[in-house]
C-alpha cells in the first residue's frame, strides 16, 4: 500500500465543519484531510446523513473516516455499507444514546436546546483559555442558527439509533479516541463502545467532550500517529539490510 487513504472528517451534533478548521489543519500536517459538514436542513434519517456525506466524497478514492460525537453513528453505518472506507476513528463517540431520556425530550422540545444555548451564550465558561472561549461562543451561535426541525431530527437519531451491529461487523481498523473528561459521553457509554468495537485501538486523552476544538493539535497528533502505524507498510528485507549497512 503506497499511501494511506484520504481522511474525511465528520463534525459533531452542530454539523459545522468551519468550527473544526484548526483540527483539520492539524490533521493535514500528517496526511491530506478535509471536513464534510451537514446542512441546516433535515436529511430524513441516519442513512440520509450517510448518503449526504458520501456524496461529498470521491466515489473512487479510499477513505479514513474521522468522526466526532454524533457523527460516530454516521461513520459506523457508512463504513458498513461502503468498501471504500478502510478505517474509522471515533472521537468522543458512542454506539447508542449516551444521554438517555434527554435526547428524546430535546427531540420533542427543540426550543429547550435553543434556550440552553442562549443561556450558555450569555454566561461564558469559567476559563481564560481564548480557544475555549471562542469555541463556546461559536458553538452556541451555530446551535441558535439551526432550524428547530434539524435539532429535533438529530436528537431523534441519537435517541433511536443503535450502530452496535454495524460496529461489531466491521473488519477494518477502528481507533477510539476517548476523552477522560467527557461529561456528555459518560464512562459507561465509553466502556460500551470499547466492548462493541472488539480489537479496536483505544487512545485515552485528557480532555473534555469538545477536545478536538480546544486541543486540536494534540488530538490530531494522537490520531496521526495511529494512522501512520496502520497504513505504513513494514520495511522490506532489502530496506532493512540497507538500513543496517
Amino acid at each position: 500500500m503506497n499511501r494511506p487513504p484520504d481522511i474525511l472528517f465528520l463534525p459533531g451534533f452542530d454539523g459545522n465543519a468551519t468550527l473544526r478548521e484548526p483540527f483539520v489543519a492539524a490533521l493535514n500536517a500528517h496526511h491530506p484531510a478535509r471536513a464534510i459538514g451537514y446542512p441546516n436542513a433535515t436529511l430524513g434519517s441516519l442513512r440520509g446523513y450517510c448518503r449526504y456525506a458520501a456524496a461529498q466524497a470521491s466515489e473512487s478514492s479510499r477513505h479514513i473516516l474521522v468522526a466526532e460525537s454524533f457523527s460516530g453513528l454516521v461513520a459506523a453505518r457508512w463504513a458498513a455499507m461502503d468498501p471504500h472506507v478502510e478505517a474509522i476513528v471515533l472521537c468522543g463517540s458512542f454506539a447508542r444514546n449516551p444521554v438517555r431520556w434527554l435526547a428524546s425530550v430535546g427531540a420533542a422540545l427543540p426550543e429547550i436546546v435553543r434556550l440552553g444555548a442562549k443561556l450558555l451564550r450569555a454566561i461564558p465558561p469559567a476559563t481564560r483559555d481564548p480557544r475555549h472561549l471562542a469555541w463556546s461562543r461559536e458553538f452556541n451561535d451555530t446551535i441558535l442558527a439551526l432550524d428547530d426541525d434539524v435539532i429535533a431530527e438529530r436528537l431523534r437519531i441519537i435517541a433511536e439509533e443503535d450502530v452496535t451491529h454495524e460496529l461489531q461487523g466491521l473488519r477494518i481498523p477502528i481507533v477510539l479516541l476517548q476523552f477522560d473528561g467527557d461529561q456528555v459521553v459518560g464512562r459507561s457509554a465509553r466502556r460500551e463502545l470499547e466492548r462493541v468495537c472488539r480489537n479496536a485501538e483505544v487512545v485515552r486523552f485528557p480532555g473534555p467532550h469538545y477536545a478536538l476544538e480546544v486541543r486540536p493539535r494534540e488530538c490530531a497528533e494522537a490520531i496521526g500517529r495511529r494512522i501512520r502505524t496502520l497504513f505504513t507498510p513494514p520495511p522490506t528485507r532489502e530496506g532493512v539490510k540497507a538500513a543496517d549497512a
